[in-house]
């Protein structure tokens, strides 16, 4: 996990929002600081739960992004151009990663597409 903190450390630090700070008690936390009243710290304690918080934070600083032409207001599945450019800012960080760069592509792909498929199912239901 220290490996997918130093690989995200430039992005992280550069974040207002939220960090990510090590306990000895109970490990990595998750923690909004831009409105800490909103939601508690969230348990770290896989290495997929952190890229899961890491890859979401990159996916919505996409889908908010002033460069986003593509964005449908209301829609929950990412268009292809917001795909693109999620895969490709996460896989230049991803790249740096001292070991396990090729496990944490595959989990890319898969998290990319349980992303597409999660919200094009909630998007069914509504």
């Amino acid at each position: 996990m220290d490996n997918i903190l130093k690989a995200f450390e430039n992005y992280i630090d550069s974040q207002d929002y939220f960090d990510i700070v090590y306990s000895k008690k109970v490990g990595y936390l998750y923690v909004v600081v831009g409105t800490p009243e909103e939601a508690g710290p969230e348990l770290l304690d896989t290495p997929e739960k952190m890229l899961d918080a890491l890859f979401n934070e990159i996916i919505n600083d996409v889908i908010n992004s002033p460069e986003n032409k593509s964005h449908v207001p209301d829609a929950r599945t990412l268009t292809v151009w917001e795909e693109a450019e999620s895969r490709c800012q996460l896989t230049a960080i991803l790249e740096q990663s001292e070991d396990g760069s090729a496990a944490y592509l595959e989990f890319l792909d898969r998290y990319l597409k349980d992303y597409q498929k999660h919200y094009a199912e909630v998007d069914k239901s509504c």
